[in-house]
């Protein structure tokens, strides 16, 4: 396995990079945008990807403690794009405070020869990452949903590398629901691709997935039940709703990369026993595809020094995007040791 940097681009002044918090726009704040590239990367279930390319955001000045954020499946690098409420100035992920590294996900897509991608694959290549970066050391890795099993099998695979870890809406393992709904979504996602409507796939996979990312409270008292009947079909607002966040979706996301992640999820188990550093554990009380109940019994496993919170929400599992308040103090008080 070999790094080499490539498409490197540096902002800099004489105190070093320009935290983001200081920057007239938000995309003009990174230390780094690159790209890591890994010539030959054998996975844990077998089979090995070549010449792959990783591309990671670094913010904040060089010098500060170093933590790692990761999130959800259709989240990326962009950190200041999809967790604008915990990124910034006074907030969770202070660049006043430290320097925070975002990493693009690998998945295949490579139709033709299908390779299964773990979470510890995942948590591999962004221990590659920090090499590139020269970093030896996270004050902490912070993952939500896909990104808290990331975490999970990072900090299960480099104890030292890490003083502590921040699980949110996620678990060692999955329910028997969620992997089942998942492979459901496969299944179309695999029609999509043999029928060549691969747009069409993505979207009504993404439409199932909508489902349980939300609480049935919401959804109940969000949409009207009320039926529309012309010329002899029907239709609701909620399922109009949904047609319309699957085809915004469909029309940014790959239909072999979200199938690809997708597998990933379904493959996760990490052994809590094996996670030995301080940890917290936040779960959200109206998720479905997560039960607060399963993430408090991973942070009861952990041989480190966990703690568990339970965060109320109407918006299940989506919760650890929406409800930025109590994630703020949660999160704030562990990484700055007065929780």
């Amino acid at each position: 396995m070999t790094n080499q940097a490539v498409d490197q681009q540096a902002i800099t002044t004489e105190e070093g990079w320009i935290p983001l918090s200081s920057s007239s726009e938000a995309g003009t704040g990174f230390i780094d945008t690159g790209t890591v590239s890994i010539e030959h990367f054998d996975l844990l279930h077998g089979d090995r990807l070549s010449d792959i390319s990783v591309h990671y955001n670094r913010y904040g000045v060089n010098h500060k403690p170093a933590l790692v954020v990761l999130g959800g499946i259709s989240s990326s690098r962009d950190i200041h794009v999809w967790w604008t409420d915990l990124f910034g100035h006074q907030k969770p992920l202070d660049l006043e405070q430290f320097q925070v590294i975002g990493v693009d996900y690998i998945a295949n897509s490579d139709q033709r020869n299908p390779s299964l991608i773990s979470t510890f694959d995942q948590a591999r290549v962004i221990s590659e990452v920090l090499v590139h970066l020269g970093i030896k050391h996270l004050e902490a890795i912070v993952g939500s949903s896909y990104g808290g099993m990331v975490a999970l099998a990072f900090a299960h695979l480099f104890p030292q590398k890490i003083n502590k870890l921040v699980c949110i809406a996620a678990a060692h393992t999955n329910t028997q629901t969620s992997i089942a709904q998942r492979q459901i979504q496969q299944q179309i996602l695999e029609l999509g691709i043999s029928s060549g409507k691969t747009k069409e796939a993505v979207s009504i996979a993404r439409q199932l997935g909508f489902i349980s990312y939300r609480s049935q409270q919401e959804l109940e008292h969000r949409f009207n039940t009320s039926r529309v009947i012309e010329q002899q079909s029907l239709s609701y607002e909620l399922v109009n709703y949904l047609k319309h966040q699957g085809d915004k979706f469909a029309a940014k996301f790959d239909i072999e990369r979200y199938r690809s992640l997708s597998q990933s999820i379904d493959l996760h188990k990490v052994d809590p026993k094996g996670v030995v550093n301080d940890a917290l554990f936040i779960g959200i009380d109206s998720d479905q595809l997560v039960p607060a109940d399963l993430v408090k019994k991973t942070a009861t496993l952990c041989k480190g020094q966990s703690k568990f919170q339970i965060i109320n929400s109407y918006y299940g599992h989506d919760g650890f995007l929406l409800e930025a308040s109590q994630l703020t103090e949660s999160i704030t008080l562990f990484l700055r040791n007065t929780l």
